[in-house]
């Protein structure tokens, strides 16, 4: 495993592409949805994502070898560090924008600190506990903001939020059982157990036969999926666990600081309408995490 080092110029430029990347995520996911539906995006992202790792799969096949008492983790990995929240912001952008489940995207740390205490072990220090608490405050500024009343609950706002739980569960099965494992390889194998359930989705769903049928409204959004695919989840997989080795993890996870507002932006020049009392959710829980990370 390398070992940490001096951030340098190449590392923030690494830093500063996947939060524009990640960013733009969520739009391209919408853009998906305009055709397909959203447990077709969610398969052709990790379909796609595993054709473009084929290369580095085959170029280290030889090392693709762990502890056969890990081999049992992978699937979790699999589950819940891309299926499960692939399916769920997709589900959440049908009825929001792609610019709010940006927004919500940012309480991954949270989770991870507060998933970390509860089924982990890890101490919860004085200024996690306060982090999270904050954070939690600002999630729900941002909930409350999409009820129209308090028995009108629009729930699929909550989606995000079960996605970056399942973020947080993932970050901390892979600290805990892969930490002297090379991050990329672990990359490819998720990839390698998600994706032969996904192919066989898309073709028993029609997603196939609805290309072949619809091939220009198809492929409108098929290049953003293939984008999402290529660069928003399997290479983009790949350069933050490079990121994490030359740096460390908390410098890696600081992205999500920058993904709320390239995607709001986004959204914005897509025509989406920000409300301000969103924004000062975002504002609160990017305070928590800034807080919660001071350890």
């Amino acid at each position: 495993m390398p070992q940490q080092q001096k951030i340098q110029a190449k590392d923030w430029i690494n830093f500063f592409v996947l939060s524009i990347v990640w960013g733009f995520s969520f739009f391209f996911i919408k853009k998906g949805l305009e055709v397909f539906q959203p447990m077709q995006v969610a398969a052709f992202r990790m379909s796609i994502a595993f054709v473009a790792l084929i290369p580095l799969i085959i170029l280290n096949i030889k090392k693709l070898k762990i502890t056969a008492s890990k081999w049992k983790y992978i699937p979790l990995l699999g589950l819940f560090g891309n299926l499960i929240p692939a399916i769920l912001f997709c589900k959440a952008e049908t009825k929001l924008d792609s610019s709010l489940t940006g927004i919500m995207n940012s309480t991954t740390p949270l989770f991870a600190l507060l998933i970390g205490s509860i089924l982990f072990g890890v101490a919860l220090t004085k200024n996690k506990i306060i982090g999270v608490i904050v954070g939690f405050v600002g999630a729900l500024i941002i909930v409350l903001s999409k009820q129209k009343s308090i028995t009108d609950v629009n729930l699929f706002v909550l989606l995000p939020l079960v996605a970056t739980i399942s973020y947080g569960l993932n970050a901390n099965i892979f600290k805990r059982f892969f930490q002297v494992e090379n991050p990329i390889i672990i990359a490819l194998l998720q990839y390698s157990f998600v994706a032969p359930f996904c192919i066989g989705y898309l073709y028993f769903s029609g997603a196939f036969h609805q290309i072949h049928l619809q091939p220009i409204e198809s492929w409108n959004s098929l290049k953003y999926l293939l984008l999402l695919g290529i660069f928003g989840t399997g290479y983009a997989l790949v350069f933050f666990n490079i990121l994490i080795q030359r740096t460390s993890a908390l410098f890696a996870t600081m992205t999500t600081y920058i993904i709320p507002f390239v995607s709001i932006i986004v959204g914005l020049f897509d025509k989406e309408k920000i409300m301000p009392i969103q924004l000062v959710g975002l504002f609160v829980i990017l305070i928590g995490v800034y807080i919660g990370s001071r350890d």
